[in-house]
């Protein structure tokens, strides 16, 4: 008889039994669900995390962007002044530190992965050079920049200033 009782259908046991088993079917789903929804709010949270940090990488892109473009002229001017020391004091301490100074701003651009752009002798290109004058010489590549007025410097392939150029113009 007791065999019997255990291949009853569901409906035939008690009905404190049937609740017992439907109330862990329904803590089972519950818990299927909370487990459902944490797995979602991790998947957001790393999203998150992750947006948040590319943000964070762009915005300091900027930010050095920002401030080496007001650092260029500064740089440009102590360049120029180095060009101009006069030979009879180029071996002098004073000069000499002033060299390893340059070496210094140059290290440190190199460190922030800011370039040179590239632009003596090169097909003048609108995206990283800027016009400022231009002259003829059949001698010379139609669109070829002849001459560099002020360097200018890219941050990966973000131009941070154009370089600014003379072109050969033969049209």
């Amino acid at each position: 008889m007791r065999d019997k009782n255990i291949n009853q259908d569901q409906n035939d046991l008690p009905v404190d039994e049937v609740k017992v088993l439907t109330r862990e079917e329904e803590l089972e789903k519950q818990a299927a669900d909370n487990l459902a929804g944490w797995k979602k709010a991790l998947a957001d949270y790393q999203n998150l995390q992750k947006e948040s940090d590319s943000k964070i990488v762009e915005l300091k892109k900027i930010i050095l962007t920002d401030v080496i473009f007001d650092l260029l002229p500064i740089f440009d001017n102590y360049k120029t002044a180095i060009r101009h020391i006069p030979e009879t004091e180029a071996k002098s301490a004073w000069a000499v530190g002033l060299e390893h100074i340059l070496k210094l701003w140059e290290s440190f651009l190199q460190e922030h992965g800011i370039e040179e752009i590239p632009a003596q002798d090169q097909v003048f290109d609108p995206h990283i050079h800027e016009t400022i004058a231009q002259v003829v010489d059949k001698n010379l590549a139609d669109q070829q920049v002849v001459e560099v007025k002020q360097v200018g410097y890219k941050i990966q392939e973000q131009v941070i200033r154009p370089a600014k150029v003379v072109i050969n113009n033969l049209e």
